[in-house]
């Protein structure tokens, strides 16, 4: 840690005295490169105290739910400490989310602002808000600030410039949270039930990035390429690197012909992204070695021993991994061990957190058993926003968080990652529960049942595999389910594999057998 670092105490700090203590140590470093737009620690620091002047004169107050829609720009990172810095409560949401999961995250949190853009390519995020605002679906909603508007706005909607013309017009004042143990974010996840929960976390729980910043020093860039929305990329990247002087590389969209571009022009020396992201750039027209020679750590996801000749052809020195959760605020354990059995593991627990592996009596398994992981740590969660009972299944009297998560430990405490207990998997880095995705397909006029579940792939870590039992005379594809969702599901929620049925083997109450449709019909993946 740094000098200047040491100054803050983790787990103590707030992110807004994160924010003031960067400007003050280094105020022209470069923090943010993105759409050509070059900021330093002192240029974002201006535009998050202008806008949040503005959110403030418009009425925005402590303890507000704001939510956050749009892409890695640069505007994405100034909203997040504005919205800090009024006091209010960022909840940032995921670009892929469409109608009905945007409906009902903004209804569940409750939001009084929303920040988005107009547009990103042919996507209008303006015109999605529209519809829901119009359809009276998201009643809370009083103020929608667009950034890089096309054409004029009418009420709710306000152009970023005009937010700012109201701080310059108001001698209100911004009041920034003064207690850590206040909630700061409110990410949606998927759980076991069938809509996504909103995780509330501290700024406390959020000072896990005074560990996420390893190996970046002032002066350093990061290429990210996951998503600010994330907890990878709020937290883990743009919170790590404030905490160093560090700057962050940012794509709208992943380009891969233009990322080694950007690399190699700024001399990145970290990139975090997932592992499919790699191929990508090794097979772009215009890759060379030498281009991106400055590489000197990778942070993706899933990192195993089949991805050494990637980090090899990238030639960097090390590849991090960890084992975590959004209600952990990102890893609670850290390995960089590149050996074949350190490459199988999420490594060890960070100094302070605890894991156990325990059975379904809750009973601490022997290493090398595959159990349910539990965690203790300040990293873990406040708990999920206005759902009391889901809160107290998640997290027990004495603290202990329990994941849903299948693992094990070996001799030496590292700790692998299995699989989910529960009915989700992870597409992309994202968890996605079966029940929410089998209640959208179920809409289908041509679906009279369907079974959803997660099977291996190379590039996103699972897909849903969609079992569906037609209705009498009618036809069901893969081209026309994935049609279906277009609009309506985020895209890694979309199945990538759809297997018509006759009809489901099920248990004798009912229930569809999937373990039996996983074997069956996807037995080659599992064993491969």
């Amino acid at each position: 840690m740094s000098t200047a670092t040491a100054e803050l105490k983790p787990f103590e700090t707030t992110v807004d005295q994160m924010l003031v203590h960067a400007l003050a140590h280094w105020p022209d470093e470069l923090f943010i490169a993105a759409d050509g737009v070059e900021l330093t620690y002192a240029e974002v620091g201006a535009r998050v105290d202008a806008l949040a002047r503005g959110l403030t004169a418009l009425g925005l107050a402590p303890g507000d739910r704001v939510a956050l829609w749009m892409s890695n720009i640069w505007e994405w990172v100034v909203a997040q400490f504005a919205v800090t810095r009024c006091g209010a409560v960022l909840t940032p949401l995921n670009t892929r989310l469409r109608s009905d999961d945007l409906a009902h995250a903004l209804h569940d949190s409750g939001a009084r602002f929303l920040v988005t853009q107009d547009h990103a390519g042919e996507f209008s995020y303006l015109a999605t808000v529209r519809g829901l605002v119009e359809s009276g679906r998201v009643p809370a909603l009083q103020q929608v600030v667009v950034a890089r508007p096309a054409a004029g706005l009418t009420a709710p909607f306000l152009g970023w410039d005009d937010v700012l013309a109201h701080g310059q017009a108001s001698a209100a004042a911004p009041r920034p949270a003064q207690d850590p143990q206040q909630l700061a974010y409110i990410l949606y996840t998927s759980g076991t039930t069938s809509l996504p929960k909103g995780v509330m976390l501290s700024h406390a729980n959020l000072n896990n990035a005074f560990r996420t910043r390893r190996r970046l020093q002032r002066g350093d860039f990061n290429f990210l390429v996951f998503p600010l929305f994330a907890i990878t990329g709020c937290h883990n990247a743009v919170l790590g690197a404030l905490l160093v002087g560090a700057g962050l590389v940012l794509q709208q969209r992943f380009d891969a012909e233009e990322a080694i571009e950007l690399i190699e022009r700024y001399r990145c020396k970290a990139l975090g992204a997932i592992v499919s992201v790699l191929p990508a750039l090794l097979q772009a027209m215009n890759f060379r070695a030498d281009r991106v020679a400055s590489l000197e750590h990778l942070n993706v996801f899933p990192r195993r021993p089949q991805h050494v000749p990637l980090f090899q052809a990238l030639g960097v020195q090390s590849v991090s991994a960890g084992y975590g959760m959004t209600e952990t605020a990102g890893p609670l354990s850290f390995t960089e061990d590149m050996t074949d059995a350190g490459l199988r593991t999420e490594g060890t627990p960070w100094p302070g957190t605890a894991l156990r592996i325990v059975d379904d009596a809750g009973q601490d398994l022997p290493d090398g058993s595959e159990g349910q992981i539990l965690a203790r740590s300040p990293q873990v969660m406040l708990g999920y926003f206005n759902q009391p009972e889901a809160t107290a299944q998640a997290i027990d009297v004495d603290g202990w968080l329990h994941t849903g998560d299948v693992g094990r430990r070996d001799a030496e405490g590292r700790i692998t990652w299995v699989g989910r207990r529960s009915d989700v998997y992870k597409s992309s880095g994202f968890n996605v529960a079966s029940a929410e995705v089998e209640a959208f397909l179920g809409q289908h006029p041509a679906v009279a049942e369907v079974a959803v579940i997660g099977v291996p792939d190379a590039d996103k870590g699972e897909v849903g595999a969609a079992f569906v039992v037609a209705q009498p005379g009618q036809g069901i594809d893969l081209a026309g389910l994935r049609a279906f969702c277009q609009g309506q599901i985020a895209g890694y929620k979309t199945p990538g594999h759809v297997v018509v049925l006759p009809a489901f083997p099920k248990t004798t109450s009912g229930k569809v057998r999937k373990l039996e449709l996983r074997a069956t019909h996807f037995g080659h993946l599992l064993s491969a």
